[in-house]
């Protein structure tokens, strides 16, 4: 579900409790059975899992995972320092932010190598780089106040000469012309003003100078240096793996998971779903990925969300970030 349209979802269908296959809690696996903390609603962003559980790859591995969603007012840090969640998943900022704060935790794999963090504009406007936005309206989030300001430091744009105003997540500004621009997702956002016959463009903020990890899998340090918690996360990341790598294979099964079993009762559109489960490929598959494996994070691309974190005035360490448990997944491969 987009972010827009999530409140306006009826209340029952919000109070239904998130679905959990029979068959995958039915009998006890080896490893036994853990939570994942989704970082949203059950919607095309967690299509991997969904084809993990489906295909039964985690059983497989040995685990069963209970899928639980997320939304606007769950934080999966807490949730996973708690011990409710194993593993838990949200952007690299909030995780950063936590840790600063002295949260014990470690990011062990990202699932988006590009952040889908985006200036979506209408095509008519013109917006073709970071230096068209002076003089034009902007409409930004709260929550993306500090992204904002460090994107436009980054690309050398005095705020004084971008008209910024408060902005929800909400289309019909920029559609009336009340916006020339606002920030969304390129995965999200985009599809869903093109699912609905708008002409738009976007500029990637990766591709303008922030280049960020996003969606990142989150554990805490003690479930790394306990023997049984930290070979349920391993299977729980290799089931993780080979669901991702049939999505990314095959948007149109992420579709059809998404709508109709996990995400079903959510008012999704399965057209809207498949693209934007097809735009996330562009996020997720990369160079990097292709010689590593998918959630790998060189020490590039590290040093890279690093800087981009310093910029918004996010600390973090380069120890943040380890991928010991996508090597012991692995195993020496790049594909499962």
């Amino acid at each position: 579900m987009d972010r827009r349209t999530f409140i306006k979802v009826s209340a029952a269908a919000l109070a239904a409790p998130a679905l959990v296959t029979s068959r995958a809690l039915a009998d006890t696996p080896k490893l036994g059975k853990m939570a994942y903390q989704l970082g949203w609603v059950k919607n095309f962003q967690f299509a991997g899992e969904y084809i993990a559980d489906a295909n039964k790859y985690f059983e497989q591995e040995g685990i069963a995972v209970d899928l639980l969603a997320g939304g606007p007012s769950v934080s999966a840090e807490p949730i996973v320092i708690s011990g409710k969640a194993l593993v838990g998943q949200n952007s690299t900022d909030n995780t950063a932010n936590a840790v600063a704060k002295g949260a014990p935790l470690k990011i062990i794999g990202t699932n988006y190598q590009k952040s889908p963090s985006s200036i979506i504009s209408l095509t008519k406007t013109g917006l073709k780089a970071p230096k068209d936005l002076v003089g034009k309206t902007v409409g930004i989030q709260a929550n993306n106040q500090v992204v904002w300001n460090a994107f436009l430091k980054i690309n050398g744009i005095d705020p004084a000469s971008v008209n910024t105003v408060p902005a929800q997540h909400d289309f019909t500004p920029l559609v009336s012309g009340e916006l020339d621009a606002f920030f969304g997702f390129s995965n999200d956002d985009v599809v869903q003003l093109r699912q609905k016959g708008q002409d738009v463009s976007y500029l990637l903020m990766a591709d303008y100078g922030y280049p960020m990890f996003n969606c990142n899998y989150l554990v805490t340090e003690a479930t790394l240096k306990d023997k049984e918690k930290r070979a349920q996360v391993v299977a729980f990341m290799r089931g993780a793996i080979r669901g991702w790598q049939e999505a990314v294979k095959n948007p149109a099964l992420s579709a059809q998971l998404t709508v109709d079993v996990y995400g079903k009762g959510n008012g999704l559109d399965k057209a809207a779903q498949e693209k934007s489960a097809a735009a996330t490929n562009e996020l997720m598959v990369t160079a990097d990925t292709q010689k590593h494996g998918l959630f790998w994070m060189t020490d590039k691309s590290v040093d890279e969300t690093i800087a981009t974190l310093a910029t918004a005035g996010i600390v973090a360490k380069k120890d943040l970030f380890t991928n010991e448990i996508l090597e012991e997944a692995f195993q020496g491969k790049t594909t499962l």
